[in-house]
């Protein structure tokens, strides 16, 4: 938990390309796609909002050609890479990547505030267990 911790706050404060020398741009992309379904989210009072981080994530998970990819919703891993899924080349990983994927899907279909926070919530923590 240490460990997820220290990735976090890496990425939040430290400059894009300091943390990508020392992670790689797949520690970039990871890191993006984790901080895009947690960050605020229990803070967050629309459900719209909500519904964006974890787009957001996919995003990020997924790659700019993937058919989950929402081009109009931002994606934090546009500088990074190809996506985590796409650029993860251990298979094992790329499975649970594909899990956390498909329980962001569950949460855009949600449309309960505070289950669909959980459900970003749960997938940061899936998207972290995965790096660590």
């Amino acid at each position: 938990m240490r460990i997820t911790a220290l990735f976090v706050l890496a990425a939040i404060l430290l400059p894009a390309p300091a943390f990508a020398a020392e992670q790689g741009a797949l520690g970039m992309e990871i890191s993006a796609a984790q901080i895009a379904a947690r960050s605020g989210s229990r803070n967050i009072r629309d459900l719209e909002a909500i519904h964006e981080r974890m787009q957001a994530s996919i995003n990020c998970l997924v790659g700019p050609k993937h058919p989950d990819f929402v081009a109009a919703v931002r994606n934090p891993c546009a500088e990074s890479g190809n996506g985590v899924i796409p650029d993860t080349p251990d298979q094992a990983k790329k499975a649970k990547y594909l899990e956390a994927l498909a329980k962001l899907k569950t949460g855009l279909a949600n449309d309960d505030r505070a289950a669909a926070m959980q459900i970003a919530l749960d997938s940061a923590d899936m998207i972290v267990a995965v790096s660590e």
